[in-house]
């Protein structure tokens, strides 16, 4: 089978995967390119199934799969040994291909970006409306960009994420990972993890914040830190580009502006 399509930056030794949000393909992560290492890592961008690359690849749209696809595209390029990042949806598929016995001892450090918890989260009737009709709607998935931001970035936002999930998103992805993140839970099935774990929440993010993180994700990985990224909502690597991409660049990075 043919592994999803992905976007590489750099040519360095260092290995990093990153697994993007659900609006849109890994273009959500383009704004800090430019200021990635590449000397010192590769970087290495997939789009899931139904997204950007992969737009036409059809599937479970589960989170398991997600995991089976980043690890297929890891033995796909060869790499023994990973760094794993993900952004909220991409960061709970993230927690379960670290803590799987399928990657055991191949991931070096999992970093979490606004990160959905691998339990998901399910939403109340109203939310769960409102995003429902994402997959019918650009204006919607706009709009739920603003609502996740903290809805301080304006209508020009807004409209750039709709147009930009229309793009490269298909309906059937949208609706599918929706049920995904909000209903699967794999809690259960990460195991011990001996790498790092870095978790990091936007500070004007209002749904998944420090909180979440603290009762919901940090439990699941000993010595994990959580460290908030100022200026960031639900996206840092749209939000404030060049923080996210030190974040990536430097996997001793776990708080606000220090190293540790």
């Amino acid at each position: 089978m043919e592994p999803l399509g992905y976007t590489t930056v750099g040519s360095g030794p260092r290995k990093v995967m990153a697994a993007h949000t659900w609006l849109a393909d890994h273009r959500t992560y383009a704004p800090m390119m430019a200021f990635l290492d590449g000397t010192a890592a590769t970087f290495v961008f997939p789009d899931f199934r139904g997204y950007g690359r992969s737009r036409d690849r059809d599937g479970a749209f589960s989170v398991r799969e997600m995991g089976e696809d980043m690890l297929a595209l890891a033995d796909h390029l060869g790499w023994e040994h990973f760094d794993l990042v993900g952004n909220s949806m991409g960061g709970q598929a993230a927690q379960l291909l670290a803590g799987s016995p399928l990657a055991a001892g191949r991931i070096d450090s999992l970093t979490l970006l606004c990160s959905v918890p691998a339990s998901g989260f399910p939403l109340d009737a109203e939310a769960a409306a409102f995003f429902g009709a994402a997959a019918d709607s650009a204006d919607v998935r706009g709009q739920c960009a603003n609502a996740v931001t903290g809805g301080r970035l304006g209508p020009a936002f807004a409209a750039w994420m709709a147009g930009l999930s229309q793009e490269s998103a298909t309906r059937q992805a949208i609706a599918g990972y929706l049920r995904a993140w909000t209903t699967e839970d794999i809690s259960q099935e990460i195991g011990d993890f001996a790498g790092a774990v870095r978790i990091f929440v936007g500070a004007f993010d209002p749904v998944l914040t420090a909180e979440v993180a603290a009762e919901r994700i940090r439990p699941l990985f000993s010595g994990a830190t959580i460290g908030t990224i100022p200026g960031a909502g639900h996206y840092p690597s749209l939000e404030t580009p060049a923080y996210a991409a030190a974040i990536l660049n430097t996997p001793e990075l776990t708080g606000a502006g220090h190293a540790s």
